[in-house]
């Protein structure tokens, strides 16, 4: 399969002369704030450096879950799932979204006895997450090769699609009122009297007083040159695409060695879940005692 197509964006060309808020980045991190800010009656303009979704928000698994989340990220995803229902409707486009269940599968007694710290957790917050057996795995799990001892699962976890997700709230945003300039790279920031009066860009300056930064993987670099540390080290994780497959499964889910979800056009996203590669830099050193306790 070729690699992913992001669906069309429609942007701006002509660079304003101020904004009360300059979003750096243009993935599913900053087009969701400009949407929210636009909303809201704020003049909110998004810099993005290549195309909107270019790099890793058009390339992640597409998984939308609060399964396995940190407790105390728990919260938070219980709202964003939320937002994720009405969200089509919201911007008037195609995000891919659907509730159709997300499944870690156990393989052994022990994956079983594991999960069930876990289950703790989703019960005290009201989820319908819930342990399964062997036979309602295998419907989860159709086509499956293997008969497993059972898994956890999510029926209201659900997955999107993130080449249709990021292009369709851009337009969204920008129908509340939000510009967005594509191939349009910030480069740094302009101070008068110790408060942010401007960003400056590839194609000129933006008066503002607020900055946000969503820049992914490139958020370290930016910092480092306003003097501002920020512990990131960059990771790699191969993902593949398949063709179109008949009856396998609806959702979404995980074994010990492989991940899955299937799209709209019937294929499937498939990664090693337990693997990735962090070439060693300057910056592992920099930042090995940030890192140390992981």
């Amino acid at each position: 399969m070729p690699a992913p197509i992001l669906d069309r964006s429609e942007t701006d060309h002509a660079l304003p002369k101020k904004a009360d808020v300059v979003i750096i980045g243009g993935g599913i991190i900053g087009v969701s704030t400009v949407l929210f800010l636009a909303e809201r009656g704020v003049d909110v303009v998004l810099c993005e450096k290549g195309v909107l979704g270019g790099e890793q928000s058009s390339r992640n698994w597409g998984w939308v879950r609060v399964m396995g989340r940190d407790r105390r990220e728990i919260p938070l995803a219980i709202e964003a799932l939320k937002i994720w229902d009405g969200l089509d409707e919201r911007v008037g486009g195609q995000t891919g979204f659907h509730r159709s269940g997300i499944a870690y599968i156990s393989e052994t007694e022990t994956d079983i006895a594991n999960r069930d710290a876990w289950l703790k957790l989703a019960q005290a917050h009201g989820l319908d997450t819930r342990q399964i057996g062997p036979d309602e795995t295998a419907a989860v799990m159709l086509g499956a090769g293997q008969r497993y001892k059972g898994a956890l699962y999510t029926p209201s976890d659900g997955r999107a699609e993130p080449q249709k997700a990021v292009p369709a709230i851009a337009a969204g945003a920008r129908r509340a009122g939000a510009r967005i300039l594509t191939g349009c790279a910030v480069r740094g920031i302009e101070k008068s009297a110790g408060r942010i009066s401007a960003v400056i860009t590839e194609k000129g300056r933006i008066e503002t007083s607020t900055v946000v930064l969503a820049g992914g993987a490139w958020s370290r670099l930016f910092c480092k040159g306003l003097g501002i540390r920020l512990p990131q080290l960059k990771v790699r994780n191969s993902v593949l695409r398949t063709s179109a497959v008949n009856r396998g499964p609806d959702g979404a889910g995980a074994t010990a060695s492989y991940a899955y979800r299937k799209r709209l056009d019937g294929g499937y996203t498939i990664a090693n879940g337990g693997i990735n590669m962090h070439a060693l830099v300057p910056d592992s050193f920099a930042f090995f005692r940030d890192f140390q306790p992981a």
